[in-house]
């Protein structure tokens, strides 16, 4: 059984969503230090599981060990990096370190362009639930309307808690002067199902400050 909420919410089409959910369940699977066991108390799901998990010598008949898959740096993983991207307003943030490396799903070709990290808020969850591990491709430049971005404004940089980002959709706004066109305002759309959140607008001005750090793949877990 599925109950997130968000996922169901966000996702309409079942295969996407059946991806989505075999993620989820491959990252935590993949967490574990010492090894992960799956506990089936469901006979016939055990039966299932039996057929495609082999069974530890030493296990109970109930318990299914799984083997845990080497991590591969850009072959089958990416770097997490400690960003804790706000999926809210700019909020402050601590210095960017790389923490590990994680598992990128199968589907996905990966790159040394490609990073991950947590988005918090419910800013983005018709797309990104709270606490969400996402995956990321770095900004390759090009056009962004429509994309859902993650966006550093080092104009409200703070020495003591490092730079702000902020994950949302971009939507430009541009207007045509004698010399061609130019930046209007950048406009950062949440998509939420709360109505209470804004979008944020980055003025002429500011859009000379700001910086697309990435580009949103997918949700990992």
């Amino acid at each position: 059984m599925y109950f997130d909420r968000n996922g169901r919410q966000s996702i309409s089409d079942p295969l996407m969503l059946k991806q989505f959910i075999l993620n989820i369940y491959k990252t935590i699977m993949l967490r574990g230090i010492r090894g992960t066991f799956v506990y089936a108390c469901d006979e016939g799901l055990r039966a299932y599981l039996e057929k495609h998990i082999p069974l530890r010598k030493s296990a109970k008949a109930d318990v299914v060990a799984i083997k845990s898959i080497q991590l591969r740096p850009y072959v089958n993983a990416v770097p997490v990096f400690d960003l804790k991207a706000a999926a809210g307003n700019f909020s402050a943030l601590q210095q960017v370190e790389q923490e590990d490396w994680c598992a990128v799903p199968d589907h996905v070709r990966v790159s040394e362009s490609m990073f991950a990290c947590i988005v918090v808020g419910d800013s983005m969850n018709r797309v990104i639930p709270n606490g969400a591990l996402c995956l990321f491709r770095f900004d390759r430049g090009g056009t962004r309307n429509g994309k859902i971005v993650l966006v550093e404004h080092p104009d409200i940089f703070n020495s003591e808690s490092g730079a702000q980002y902020t994950v949302k959709e971009y939507q430009s706004m541009k207007v045509e002067d004698g010399e061609g066109w130019k930046h209007e305002a950048i406009l950062l759309k949440p998509l939420s199902e709360d109505p209470t959140f804004e979008p944020i607008v980055l003025t002429e001005d500011e859009t000379l400050t700001y910086r697309v750090i990435g580009e949103f793949v997918c949700v990992i877990g």
